[in-house]
C-alpha cells in the first residue's frame, strides 16, 4: 500500500503542469541572468516605469501619489546609465552588463518627464524586485535580475493555474507558454508578462467552466471572470474581446435565463468600473496628434487628420489597411515570434521549428469524449481570435502616431508577441474535434522537445548578448 501511495505521489508531482512550471522556471531564470538589461522591446521605458512604481507611485495613471502627472521618480544617478541598444554578438552586451554590476542606484531620487499610460498595476512584480534590490544594496544589474524574476513568477503562477484547470488544449497551452518569446517576455520588465498570464488564466477558466465536469455555476464564477477580464482591459483594451469566450459556457450551467442574465450583469460591474479608467487613459492616446495626409496618387499633402479620422472617413479605408497589412506583414509577425531582444536577437532554425512543432501539438490534442468541442465553439473562438487580432493591428495604427500616419496602408509597430495571449484561442479553432486516443508518453515527449527548443534559444540568446 505504501508503494502504491508512493507511485501515486510521484505521478502527481510529475504531472505535465508541474513539469511545465519547473521547465519554464529553469529557462526563465537563465534568461533573467543572461539577457543584457533593457534590450527587450521598449525595455528602458518599462524599466523606468517599474522603478517609479517601486517609489510608491502605485496608482498611475489614475493618481500620482508622490509626484505630479507626466513624471517618473527614479534614482538620481540613472542619467549616467547611458541606455542604448547593443549590437548582437559584438561583446558590447558583456561590457554593458559588467558596468551595470559595478553601478548601484543612488539613495537620492529625482523626477523626469515621461509620457505613458499603461497602468502601474502591471509593474508591481518588477517593482517589488527592484525595491528589494535597492533596499539590500544590490547593483543595477542585481536589481534588474530581481525584477525579472518576480515578473517571471507572476506570469508562471497565472499561466500554471490556467493550464492546470483547463480540461482541453492543455498541451497546446503549454507549448505556447513555452515559446522562447513567451519566456523571454516573462523574464523581463515588460507588462506583457502579467497580461499574458492573465489571458492564459482567463482562457483556462472559460475552458474549465465550458468543458469541465462542474455542472452548476453560481455568481462566484462569472464574477471571477469579470474581474480578470477587467484587469486585462486595464492593460490593453483590445484583449477585452477574449470576453467572448464566456459564451462557450452552456447557459444551463447557470440555471434559467433570468439567473443567467442576472449573474452576468453582476459580473460586468468590475469591467464597467475599471473600464472607465482604461478608456479615460486611452482617449489621449487614441486622439493622437494631427498628421499630414498624403494622397497615394499625387503624393501631395491634401489635408490634416489623425489615423483614426482617416479610418472613420470610410469603411473602405479600414478594409484597405487590414488587407495590405496582413498580406505584407503576416510573415513578419510569425518571424518576430522567434526574434528576441529589440527584434535583433534571431533564434536561427527555431523560426521554423517552433511554429511547426506547435501546430503538430495542436493537431495531437485529445478530448474526453467525441464531439466535446463542437463547430459552434470553433466559430466563436475564431470570431474572438479575429477581433483581438484586428484590434491589435488597428489599435497600433490609431494609437502610435509616431510611426503610423494617415493614408499609409501598412501598419507599422505590430509585433508577433502581441498575439501570444490569444494563441490558445486559435488552438481551439485548429484542434481536432473527435480525437480521443492519445499517444503513449506524448506529454513527456512534448516537454523533452520544448527542453531542447529552450536550450537552443539560450544558446542563441547568449551568442547575441555577448
Amino acid at each position: 500500500m505504501d508503494f502504491k501511495i508512493s507511485i501515486k505521489s510521484v505521478k502527481k508531482i510529475a504531472s505535465i503542469e508541474n513539469l511545465f512550471f519547473a521547465l519554464a522556471l529553469l529557462f526563465g531564470l537563465m534568461m533573467s541572468f543572461i539577457g543584457t538589461p533593457f534590450q527587450e522591446c521598449d525595455g528602458w521605458d518599462h524599466f523606468l516605469r517599474a522603478v517609479d512604481v517601486s517609489y510608491g507611485n502605485v496608482l498611475s495613471p489614475v493618481a500620482t501619489l508622490n509626484h505630479s502627472g507626466g513624471k517618473l521618480e527614479i534614482p538620481e544617478n540613472f542619467s549616467e546609465i547611458n541606455y542604448h541598444i547593443t549590437e548582437p554578438g559584438s561583446g558590447e552586451g558583456s561590457a554593458y552588463k559588467s558596468y551595470l554590476k559595478s553601478f548601484a542606484p543612488s539613495k537620492k531620487s529625482t523626477t523626469i518627464n515621461f509620457n505613458g499610460g499603461i497602468m502601474s498595476v502591471f509593474y508591481y512584480p518588477q517593482a517589488v524586485g527592484f525595491l528589494l534590490g535597492r533596499l539590500f544594496g544590490a547593483s543595477v544589474f542585481g536589481c534588474v535580475v530581481l525584477g525579472r524574476i518576480f515578473n517571471l513568477l507572476a506570469f508562471l503562477i497565472l499561466a500554471y493555474i490556467g493550464i492546470r484547470i483547463s480540461p482541453v488544449l492543455k498541451n497546446s497551452m503549454i507549448a505556447i507558454a513555452l515559446f522562447p518569446m513567451t519566456i523571454y517576455q516573462a523574464a523581463s520588465f515588460s507588462p506583457d508578462a502579467l497580461l499574458n498570464g492573465l489571458c492564459f488564466l482567463f482562457t483556462g477558466l472559460c475552458f474549465y467552466y465550458a468543458f469541465g465536469k462542474k455542472e452548476k455555476l453560481g455568481i462566484k464564477e462569472p464574477l471571477t471572470l469579470g474581474i480578470i477580464l477587467a484587469f486585462i482591459f486595464l492593460c490593453k483594451y483590445v484583449y477585452v474581446f477574449l470576453g467572448l469566450l464566456v459564451f462557450l459556457i452552456p447557459k444551463e450551467k447557470f440555471g434559467d435565463n433570468r439567473e443567467y442574465f442576472k449573474k452576468f450583469m453582476i459580473a460586468l460591474i468590475p469591467i464597467l468600473l475599471l473600464g472607465i479608467i482604461a478608456v479615460k487613459t486611452a482617449i489621449g492616446v487614441v486622439s493622437g496628434g494631427a498628421e499630414k495626409v498624403v494622397s497615394a496618387e499625387s503624393a501631395t499633402a491634401v489635408s490634416s487628420m489623425t489615423p483614426l479620422q482617416f479610418l472613420l472617413a470610410s469603411p473602405v479605408n479600414v478594409l484597405k489597411v487590414l488587407f495590405y497589412t496582413f498580406c505584407y506583414k503576416l510573415s513578419d509577425y510569425i518571424l518576430w515570434l522567434d526574434v528576441l531582444g529589440s527584434l535583433n536577437y534571431p533564434l536561427g532554425p527555431l523560426i521554423y521549428i517552433v511554429p511547426m512543432f506547435t501546430l503538430y501539438v495542436i493537431g495531437s490534442e485529445v478530448t474526453e469524449k467525441p464531439d466535446m468541442i463542437k463547430i459552434k465553439h470553433k466559430l466563436l473562438a475564431l470570431l474572438c481570435f479575429i477581433l483581438v487580432s484586428l484590434g491589435v493591428v488597428l489599435g497600433i495604427y490609431i494609437g502610435d502616431t509616431r510611426i503610423n500616419h494617415a493614408v499609409e496602408l501598412l501598419v507599422q509597430g505590430v509585433q508577433g508577441r502581441y498575439f501570444i495571449a490569444v494563441l490558445p484561442v486559435a488552438a481551439l479553432v485548429l484542434a481536432p474535434r473527435k480525437r480521443t486516443g492519445k499517444e503513449k508518453y506524448f506529454d513527456y515527449i512534448l516537454l523533452i522537445v520544448e527542453f531542447f527548443i529552450l536550450a537552443l534559444s539560450i544558446y542563441f540568446l547568449r551568442g547575441s548578448c555577448y
